[in-house]
């Protein structure tokens, strides 16, 4: 089975990651999740690069079926 994780910034989604180890996938989402991500990261004032990174997390992983 593979797994099914998703990449956050704060509650913003980023990322999909599908697949274990060497052989996942990454598929970034479109370009208004990073628009949304860097207005938000400038309202909370999310200026330098360690506040920044440090909102950034991945869910639980989730088995969905596949290789």
């Amino acid at each position: 089975m593979a797994q099914l994780v998703v990449v956050y910034w704060r509650d913003i989604p980023a990322q999909v990651i599908v697949g274990r180890g060497r052989r996942a996938q990454k598929v970034q989402l479109s370009e208004r999740f990073e628009q949304a991500i860097d207005r938000c990261a400038m309202k909370v004032g999310a200026r330098d690069a360690d506040a920044y990174l440090a909102e950034w997390r991945k869910a639980a992983p989730v088995e969905v079926a596949g290789s």
